[in-house]
């Protein structure tokens, strides 16, 4: 009786625990399999003649206050009666020439999908940094489909001779599917070359930033999908639009002024609605007194952020339409860059305003490739860099 509890405990169906021994700094688990008729693997013939043992030993998750735990099997050959065929018989807890569990290669990978270091996760499972490194590349899979909402974006990773690197993932479910390695164009063909047209079809939008060969990449390779601009992408371009002019301002003022004048930075970043009552009087105090300039590109900025959150869409349509005519002929020249930017991805900027999706999924999910690759203190090889990735939830 208390074998079987042991058994249910460990979860070794089937297995006759024979000893069980608990140390200081390790746990020793002795176990067998009961003896059963087996097929020979020669002639097929069934047999049940036990020809010789021998003691494999195991590890196994750590268990009790992270003791590190072994197993010792003592393992049965058999000898066909027909043949004289010597072969081990089969259990379910360790595969073929393997010196650890099922289970504890599953919680390896467990551990991995936490962001921590490669040394981290072998010292946990009582297990070297070679043998963790050792399954990586066969978790680094590539996916075999292409969803209806493609989300890209690059990411700084430095790895792979690289600098760049590019993520892909589904718009509609927020989960990664698959990293490439170079964000250069003649990588991104090849890559998406490997799919089937009718796979590439499925795409009805790509989310990107304004970034050409994205652009290039989706009109050669999704036929059916729709380009969407990627709405803090574009947007940025004005808010940057309104540093430069607060930098100009700054400084042209007194030391002591620009004391003052360096904390108006957030709010004149900030959307006015969500600041506070006395912030929105030292915002318009800074407007009125400072600069004509930095008051009326600030202006062009809250009235393209209210074109981007209005939620009546063909109107916020005609009115970026009619916000980059009017910024085209503008008699500053930062209004006037970010409005031939505009201009250029008008189309993908208009379809942004019709359609929920946007790239904000992507940009926390580099955030944690950026944690990532600061615990692990940066990775030299790109399939291994990309399993821990995608791992990632």
């Amino acid at each position: 009786m208390q074998n079987n509890f042991i058994t249910k405990l460990l979860d070794l169906k089937g297995v006759i625990v024979t000893k069980f021994r608990n140390r200081e700094h390790r746990i020793r688990i002795h176990i067998e399999l009961p003896v059963r008729e087996h097929t020979c693997p020669c002639c097929h013939s069934k047999t049940s003649k036990v020809h010789d043992y021998r003691f494999q030993l195991i590890k196994d998750i750590p268990m009790y206050y992270n003791k590190d735990t072994f197993i010792y099997y003592r393992k049965r050959r058999y000898v066909c009666v027909n043949c004289e065929k010597k072969f081990y018989e089969k259990n379910t807890f360790i595969p073929k020439r393997a010196r650890k569990t099922n289970r504890l290669t599953a919680f390896i990978i467990e551990q991995l999908k936490e962001k921590q270091s490669v040394k981290d996760v072998a010292r946990i499972a009582n297990v070297s940094s070679t043998t963790v490194i050792r399954l990586l590349p066969y978790l680094s899979v590539s996916t075999s489909y292409m969803p209806e909402v493609l989300c890209i974006d690059e990411f700084r990773g430095n790895t792979g001779n690289y600098k760049y690197q590019v993520s892909l993932i589904d718009g509609k479910k927020g989960k990664p599917i698959d990293i490439i390695k170079c964000r250069h164009k003649v990588h991104l063909f090849s890559y998406f070359n490997k799919f089937s047209l009718e796979e590439r079809k499925k795409v009805k939008y790509v989310i990107m930033d304004l970034w050409q060969p994205y652009k290039d990449v989706t009109k050669t390779y999704f036929p059916n999908a729709k380009i969407i601009a990627d709405r803090f992408h574009y947007v940025r371009y004005a808010v940057q639009a309104v540093d430069t002019i607060r930098k100009e301002v700054q400084n042209t003022l007194t030391p002591e002024e620009r004391r003052y004048f360096k904390h108006s930075r957030k709010l004149l970043l900030s959307r006015k609605e969500n600041l506070s009552q006395e912030q929105k009087k030292a915002l318009d105090y800074i407007l009125i007194n400072y600069s004509e300039k930095l008051r009326r590109v600030y202006s062009e900025k809250e009235e393209l952020l209210d074109i981007v959150h209005s939620k009546e869409k063909y109107k916020a349509i005609d009115k970026m339409n009619k916000w980059v005519k009017y910024n085209l002929e503008s008699n500053y020249e930062v209004l006037q860059n970010c409005a031939k930017t505009y201009f250029n991805w008008i189309e993908e900027i208009r379809n942004s305003l019709l359609v929920p999706y946007s790239n904000g999924v992507m940009e926390g999910y580099n955030n944690k490739i950026k944690v990532l690759k600061r615990v692990a203190f940066g990775f030299r090889n790109f399939e291994n860099f990309k399993a821990r990735i995608l791992l990632m939830e």
